[in-house]
């Protein structure tokens, strides 16, 4: 593995993925990539988009509550969105 880091500016955790905001260690360039949400909690290494130099990233987890916590919200959304639909157009 690298000995350099890219270091997490922030972080979005969506149902199916994480898109992290990473700041590259060598040219210091922000960029923001998706991850799989298997990845959460790893250690991976990747290339930088800008200047193709390898380091590792450390993504980010969401504990037992956050996570259950996200799946509410998007529930929330889900019944929400479908009520405004039928309200505007039934």
């Amino acid at each position: 593995m690298t000995s350099t880091v890219f270091m997490l500016e922030s972080n979005k955790f969506s149902t199916d993925s994480i898109e992290a905001t990473l700041v590259c260690p060598k040219c210091n360039e922000v960029f923001s990539k998706e991850f799989p949400l298997d990845l959460e909690g790893q250690i991976i290494e990747f290339k930088c988009p800008v200047c193709n130099s390898a380091s590792e990233a450390d993504l980010p987890y969401k504990s037992p509550e956050e996570k259950e916590s996200l799946e509410f919200d998007l529930d929330l959304e889900e019944e929400t969105s479908g009520e405004e639909f039928e309200e505007n157009y039934l």
